[in-house]
């Protein structure tokens, strides 16, 4: 193990706090490895990276981290490891940093500043020009850390961090100042320190390895209120969001205040009527209908979205045109004109082609085209125009390369479609396909039209006869909520499971999201407020000037 220490007598010796170099595997470097694995399983466990954090610790050799392609560095007080980091060869001129790490009850004191300055100065001591380092998705004071130091985001800030992954960051070394070998920076809570020489830091080492110890004088230390002194990183004040979101909160509020305060509400009438019989029957029929018609609606849709990508003029006109009239015409509408289908034809049947003489078979159309057999055929023949795009939309998404090059490898068309085509095409397909479902669960309203009694039509009714017609209303939308609702998380699952191989990681659940960001609460106060007294932002500026 090679040190870096202060004189015997100095502040800084006082106070006990010094750099120490190390092998990955030494005793001395355990119990802080242990604090960032226990945390890493705490924030992202074995569902967000496939892997415990152990692996990740342990995936790269010890001589990864030996000179002279890498360097592992511990921060002592008193030789107790509070911080430390790493970093190993990436290429000829990059060094990727690894394991910057605060002990978790020592944080917000600036030592993982001190530790990334120093693991800096070692890297440009070894001919590194550049440093490259990630951080991971639920670790806000990381990008904090790093973004407050000089180190360019190499990834989309504007999207969420679970969506962005792996956080990579760069810093260039061209221009970096070399801190002279033996310069003791001062730590929080210690008065001034004076650079240690060569001939005062002892050093302890094995081989042939230069001390880390020897080196020249400090150079002078610049004021905090220098340009070139480090400052506190300040984050970014969003008072409109503030000031909206506390308009937000005080409406929900005051909704919720006129629910237990109105009387008009007339929550009794509201509990009396929500499992009643009528109501019930309603509701079934309402589900019954969404469902008969998703599944007459998608596969129609899809007949019609294969038909569109074919090669035949004939086909692929016949659906453009059943697609382009059924979106113009509105379902209100289609569904009265299928209801009065018998004014237009009296009698419906089988017999010889362009003429009415039904000789096989001949129905009377009123009987035929009841009202249930109506909204069947308006709701199915109106989704199965809007599913049939999104099919199509969906199947144009897969990379024709890779549809090229199974078919040059001699895959049979069908093995094409279900095993390469489809499965990717329902990651674009499904999140439009669920959205249909829920619109056409409450476009069943519109049944009413047709006299059908469907869950809004059923409490129509009853409203009507007893005046009370908020109530009535309400639970019309209550169990609409629920049900579109149940819909919502189904499509979630469904969507994460299609989403594996597709993402780095699963998008958290709602209650995972809800754990992280309990726990991630207090980090989210402490990014970006990092703050390094006086005395340690002059020694940090030192490498600036």
């Amino acid at each position: 193990m090679s040190t870096v220490t202060a004189p015997k007598g100095s502040p800084s010796r006082a106070a006990g706090y010094t750099f120490a170099y190390v092998r990955s595997s030494d005793p001395l470097a355990k119990p802080l490895l242990d604090d960032l694995e226990r945390e890493y399983d705490s924030r992202y466990g074995v569902e967000v990276f496939g892997e415990p954090a152990s692996v990740e610790i342990n995936r790269y050799p010890e001589s990864s981290f030996a000179e002279p392609d890498g360097a592992f560095l511990l921060l002592l007080r008193d030789g107790v490891p509070v911080s430390g980091g790493a970093f190993f060869r990436y290429d000829e001129t990059t060094a990727e940093f690894k394991r910057v790490w605060t002990r978790s009850d020592l944080r917000g004191r600036g030592l993982a500043r001190l530790v990334l300055t120093e693991l800096e100065h070692e890297a440009k001591r070894l001919g590194y020009q550049r440093v490259y380092l990630t951080t991971g998705p639920r670790q806000p004071e990381a990008v904090a850390l790093y973004t407050g130091h000089g180190y360019t985001r190499l990834f989309d800030a504007s999207k969420p961090p679970e969506e962005v992954g792996a956080h990579p960051f760069e810093k260039s070394l061209a221009d970096h100042p070399v801190r002279p070998r033996g310069v003791v920076v001062e730590v929080p809570g210690t008065a001034s320190a004076a650079p240690a020489k060569e001939s005062e830091a002892p050093t302890t080492g094995s081989g042939d390895a230069p001390p880390r110890g020897a080196g020249g004088t400090s150079a002078p230390v610049p004021s905090a209120h220098e340009p070139s002194a480090v400052r506190r990183v300040v984050p970014l004040r969003h008072w409109w969001r503030w000031i909206i979101s506390a308009i937000v909160v005080f409406l929900l509020a005051q909704l919720v205040w006129t629910f237990f305060t109105n009387p008009q509400w007339r929550w009794p009438v509201f509990a009396e009527y929500f499992f009643n019989d009528a109501v019930l029957r309603g509701l079934w029929l309402t589900l019954w209908m969404t469902a008969v018609s998703s599944v007459i609606g998608f596969v129609l849709g899809s007949l019609l979205a294969v038909a569109r990508l074919s090669g035949s003029p004939l086909l692929n006109s016949f659906a453009w045109g059943f697609i382009w009239f059924f979106r113009s015409v509105p379902l209100i509408v289609q569904l009265v004109l299928w209801y009065n289908l018998g004014y237009l034809f009296p009698t419906l049947g089988i017999g010889w082609p362009f003429t009415y003489d039904f000789w096989v078979a001949e129905f009377d159309t009123v009987q035929l085209i009841s009202a249930v057999a109506a909204a069947i055929l308006g709701l199915s023949l109106h989704q199965a125009a809007y599913s049939a795009e999104i099919i199509r939309g969906g199947l144009l998404s897969v990379d024709q390369g890779q549809l090229e090059a199974a078919k040059a490898l001699g895959i049979p068309r069908a093995r094409r479609f279900f095993r390469i085509t489809l499965p990717q095409a329902a990651r674009a397909i499904l999140p439009n396909a669920f959205n249909e479902i829920i619109s056409l669960l409450k476009g069943t309203s519109v049944l009413f039209i047709i006299a059908l009694p469907e869950l809004f039509y059923t409490v129509q009714v009853i409203y009507n006869r007893n005046a009370q017609v908020v109530p009535l209303l309400l639970v019309a939308t209550v169990w609409y909520t629920i049900f579109t609702s149940v819909l919502s998380v189904i499509q979630f699952y469904i969507e994460r499971h299609f989403a594996r191989g597709a993402t780095r990681e699963l998008p958290p659940t709602p209650i995972q999201r809800a754990r992280r960001w309990l726990r991630d609460l207090p980090a989210r106060f402490r990014a970006g407020r990092d703050e390094v007294p006086a005395s340690v932002q002059a020694a940090i500026a030192a490498e600036v000037k």
